[in-house]
């Protein structure tokens, strides 16, 4: 029989799962009163920004149900991408450990030649020679195996070196900020440049930077990259499920907001500055208020992904010098 708890906890699983169908339905239903296929991303992506426009306690609601799901297939490769790391790790480690082994079976036969010379002022030694001639044989031996190994296990080394160098340089998760990296980003612009091809719908970039007059009064390393990393997780709270946050360079980073107009993008940078503004922390006795600059500009068939870049960096710029919300693409206006 169920306690009373669990009763009440079932209600509310039940209740939270028929507000998610009835809301299926209706983000299905608009996606084809707007003549957008009802693919797994278009639906990932319009079920995010059709939730931005509920109350509150019924966003709490889904999301609490969403919170239930695997994180993903892009997780699963970040967590395979650390494993790798990991085991790269290990594998130094062990090559160094074997090389400490290696010096002090060096050291071990520099010692016994040492006392052979010594030996020699011996009288009566022949028994003694004898002894160390065979443990010098034995000590050079193992000298010889051991130096074979470690020049194996030197190459096998290499290779992995090599072979994780190149795995980071198809990596997806930017591990300082726990964003996705710059060619990710470029990779899902492309792609959904070729979606709006075909589809005819609306996406926007969003590129964001650390104010310049707060990273300015900072010299230490570890405090700016606390505030790179406070920005990093304030954008991930502000995205929705659908959007790709990266890091792009140094102090900007970049959102692919799918689906999403350029008066949509200009409220999200709202409500992202609202929610920097009230960021703060110390450093030493004084109080840092966080800040940042943002520019946005149009997912545009007639430029390349990088353009569409440089594009928002402009709009940043703009943002920056004329002390607005945010800035938007000359060629967008």
């Amino acid at each position: 029989m169920m306690k009373q708890g669990e009763q009440h906890h079932v209600r509310n699983l039940t209740g939270s799962t028929n507000d998610l169908e009835k809301y299926a339905q209706e983000v299905l239903k608009e996606m084809i009163r707007e003549g957008i296929p009802p693919t797994p991303s278009n639906f990932d992506a319009y079920f995010d920004k059709l939730l931005d426009g509920k109350p509150a306690a019924f966003r709490k609601r889904i999301l609490k149900l969403l919170e239930l799901e695997d994180g993903g297939e892009d997780n699963h490769h970040g967590v395979l991408e650390q494993y790798l790391k990991d085991a790269f790790g290990n594998v130094k480690k062990f090559l160094q450990h074997i090389n400490l082994l290696y010096k002090n079976l060096r050291h071990l036969e520099h010692m016994l030649e040492k006392r052979l010379l010594e030996t020699e002022a011996v009288a009566d030694k022949d028994s003694l020679m004898t002894l160390l001639d065979v443990l010098k044989k034995d000590v050079q031996t193992m000298n010889k195996i051991i130096k074979k190994e470690a020049g194996e296990l030197k190459e096998r080394y290499e290779s992995t070196s090599e072979l994780v160098l190149e795995v980071q340089d198809y990596a997806i998760h930017e591990e300082r900020y726990g964003v996705y990296k710059k060619n990710y980003l470029l990779t899902k612009m492309r792609k959904e440049e070729k979606l709006i091809a075909e589809f005819g719908h609306e996406s926007t970039l969003m590129m964001v930077r650390a104010s310049d007059k707060i990273l300015s009064q900072i010299t230490r390393p570890k405090v700016r990259h606390l505030i790179l990393r406070t920005v990093a997780r304030l954008l991930l709270k502000t995205s929705r499920r659908s959007d790709v946050v990266a890091h792009y360079e140094d102090e900007t980073f970049a959102i692919l907001m799918r689906h999403t107009s350029l008066d949509s993008a200009k409220q999200a940078a709202m409500r992202l500055k609202d929610l920097v503004g009230n960021t703060n922390f110390f450093v030493g006795d004084r109080e840092v208020v966080l800040d940042v600059d943002i520019g946005i500009a149009r997912i545009s068939l007639d430029r390349s992904s990088e353009q569409t870049v440089i594009c928002a960096l402009h709009g940043l710029d703009i943002a920056y010098q004329q002390g607005d919300v945010c800035g938007i693409c000359p060629h967008d206006k």
